[in-house]
């Protein structure tokens, strides 16, 4: 799926953002940011291997939703805090709402085959 493959490429991405970030940050908005660009594609995957229950599946999808939220909002922080400078913090905060729509958009059309 097109969606994991974005959401997979971004915690790639932001994994090498948070390498940078001061020792202090390590377990707080680093950690943070590590746990939830990783759970977006991890929820993805889970839920595709689960997809014969639709009720399950748009779970998954919503929880993937809620974790691509709250990348956004991380990166919002790190961005204010000078951690990401704001061209490419703009790119992943962008590229995060355009997974949501995508992830929203499936979660809203998908039907058992």
């Amino acid at each position: 799926m097109e969606v994991y493959r974005e959401s997979f490429q971004l915690s790639l991405e932001v994994e090498g953002f948070v390498r940078r970030f001061p020792s202090s940050e390590k377990f707080l908005l680093a950690d943070q940011l590590r746990r939830a660009s990783r759970a977006v594609p991890a929820l993805i995957s889970e839920g595709y291997a689960k997809r014969e229950s639709v009720k399950d599946f748009r779970k998954y999808l919503k929880d993937a939703l809620g974790e691509t939220n709250e990348m956004i909002n991380h990166l919002s922080l790190a961005k204010a805090f000078g951690y990401i400078d704001n061209g490419p913090s703009n790119d992943l905060i962008n590229r995060y709402h355009v997974v949501g729509k995508k992830l929203s958009k499936l979660k809203d059309n998908w039907q058992k085959f």
